[in-house]
């Protein structure tokens, strides 16, 4: 932290003094496909939104989306507001 200016100083400063990211890089396994933006829930709490979307010929639908750390791999999440079902995957989709 003695090196002065540089791209990304506060992101690393704030990672340094405060602890980990709040979010985390997540996969979805969808009951049906969703548009991107869609909101993603943990009961009444808001974890994030879906971020790629697509079809998997092997996978059917999934998604990749930024949430906050307590989603963990096999909760059962619902997306947007027709509150479709979805499952927090780990990554790479396997």
């Amino acid at each position: 932290f003695t090196k002065g200016c540089y791209v990304g100083q506060e992101t690393v400063a704030r990672l340094h003094y405060k602890g980990r990211p709040n979010r985390h890089l997540r996969g979805l396994r969808l009951s049906e496909p969703a548009r991107s933006g869609e909101p993603i829930r943990l009961g009444e709490r808001e974890l994030g939104r879906l971020g790629s979307t697509c079809v998997s010929p092997e996978h059917g639908p999934i998604a990749l989306a930024l949430v906050r750390r307590e989603a963990e791999p096999g909760d059962r999440v619902t997306v947007g507001k027709r509150g479709l079902g979805a499952e927090v995957v780990a990554l790479p989709f396997a």
